[in-house]
């Protein structure tokens, strides 16, 4: 019985790092889309915007390994969070080239932000970074997959 019940602590001990681990995870693959809301006007530099490109890449990429080799489940939080910078990049270039030739300037992507009609892109690329990643899933990587 004392064997048993070691066994049965080093599953639970395990089963916890492996949570945990996603935690962590979770958040490291967060940390560039955290810097991109802060530095997002750097954004309108071509060679700023393909370097943060280059990296939501390589977090993606990552992302994609865990989930296929480390997560216990079929499709963990760590898969979508690390697909949020790209999402991100990407909704702010698809935004920012008709928006800039609208209005002449760059949107102010903010909780407050000083112009009242940049709430919509605000909104649209916040929900968008947090949705599209779970809706592409669903309706196009699943369908292909199947």
């Amino acid at each position: 019985t004392a064997k048993s019940s070691r066994t049965l602590c080093s599953i639970i001990t395990l089963n916890l790092l492996k949570m945990n681990l996603d935690l962590i995870m979770h958040f490291i693959f967060f940390i560039p889309l955290l810097i991109l809301g802060f530095n997002h006007k750097k954004l309108k530099y071509k060679d700023i915007f393909l370097k943060y490109l280059l990296i939501s890449i390589g977090v993606l990429f990552l992302g994609i390994l865990y989930d296929n080799f480390l997560a216990k489940e079929t499709k963990s939080i760590v898969y979508y969070s690390s697909q949020m910078t790209i999402t991100f990049l990407l909704l702010y270039k698809i935004i920012r080239i008709p928006y800039y030739l609208i209005f002449k300037r760059e949107p102010e992507i903010s909780k407050m932000p000083e112009n009242k009609i940049d709430i919509i892109p605000t909104i649209i690329i916040t929900i968008g970074t947090m949705a599209l990643p779970f809706i592409i899933d669903i309706h196009i990587i699943q369908k292909i997959i199947l």
